[in-house]
């Protein structure tokens, strides 16, 4: 499930927080926060931002914060009423396009999405990246490739093992899965610190393509909150799908009495990993944490 941050500012803009809390896993801005300093913590933590109030307000107040298109948080508006849904920055790579029409669905509002490739309905390459877990690696070169779709041209793409060079720009598969079990309400930032014993922040910016756990976690704050940071899925399994993955694992008996399964973190990312994948960390624990690594070698692109 989806985490997202909101703020409003009347009552009707909180009936709209409580009904996206049916839909969301939803964290209000406290009371006792500057608005100033929750935004900030929200683009730190890479975190989507949703606005009930008016476009004026969100500009604002995001204005200092924003760096990157790739690295931005997604921030939309919605309307106090619920009537339009409206995504403001990072729509494609961060997702707030995609966003503004789950949110836009849920509410039977009304997603008002503006960039040129969607509502022309052509190819936009960081769709394609962010879709494909793929590293872009000049995003100068992004306008390039959409103004070339949007003339109804024929872009220049060519395709290999390890990479997609599209009209020059270089799209590097990212392969590195992260399995992690926790015990629950583990918080993100311990989840963190963990995971950075192992890699620093710009190699998994570069590398990462997803973390990967069990079903029973699917709701687990940290862990949704360490994939949001990085910008990655989420993905779980079921017991029953973990069980099925072959190979030899440190088993726990403890942990397969709880969840189902002896061991967690190889399954999971071996799992996600899928054909030809490779674990290249074994189980590590520590503090009711464990990590492992895989490798996925099979890149089947999605256009």
């Amino acid at each position: 499930m989806l985490l997202i941050r909101v703020v409003f500012f009347t009552d009707n803009g909180k009936k709209i927080a409580d009904k996206l809390n049916k839909f969301f896993i939803v964290e209000a801005k406290p009371e006792e926060s500057s608005l100033s300093d929750w935004t900030k913590d929200c683009f730190e933590m890479h975190l989507p931002i949703v606005f009930i109030g008016s476009t004026g307000i969100a500009v604002r107040t995001i204005a200092p914060f924003i760096s990157s298109k790739l690295k931005d948080s997604p921030v939309i508006v919605i309307d106090e009423l619920g009537q339009n849904v409206i995504p403001i920055l990072s729509g494609h790579f961060g997702g707030a396009n995609e966003l503004a029409n789950i949110i836009g669905k849920a509410l039977g509002a009304n997603p008002i999405i503006t960039t040129a490739t969607d509502i022309n309905n052509v190819f936009a390459v960081d769709v394609f990246a962010k879709k494909n877990g793929l590293l872009i690696t000049d995003k100068s070169l992004i306008k390039k490739v959409s103004a070339k779709a949007l003339r109804g041209e024929a872009l220049d793409i060519k395709e290999s093992e390890d990479e997609i060079v599209i009209e020059g720009l270089r799209l590097i598969p990212k392969r590195l899965i992260l399995g992690i079990g926790c015990k629950k309400g583990k918080p993100f930032e311990e989840l963190k610190v963990f995971v950075n014993t192992f890699y620093e922040d710009d190699e998994l910016e570069k590398n990462l393509y997803a973390i990967a756990s069990i079903d029973v976690k699917a709701e687990e704050i940290g862990l949704i909150k360490l994939a949001e940071y990085f910008g990655v899925p989420f993905v779980t399994f079921s017991a029953e799908e973990l069980q099925l993955v072959e190979g030899e694992f440190e088993e726990s008996s403890f942990v397969k009495d709880k969840v189902g399964v002896g061991n967690v973190c190889e399954r999971a990312a071996l799992s996600l990993a899928g054909e030809n994948g490779e674990l290249i960390r074994n189980k590590t624990a520590k503090d009711g944490m464990t990590l492992a690594a895989a490798k996925r070698t099979s890149i089947n692109l999605v256009w």
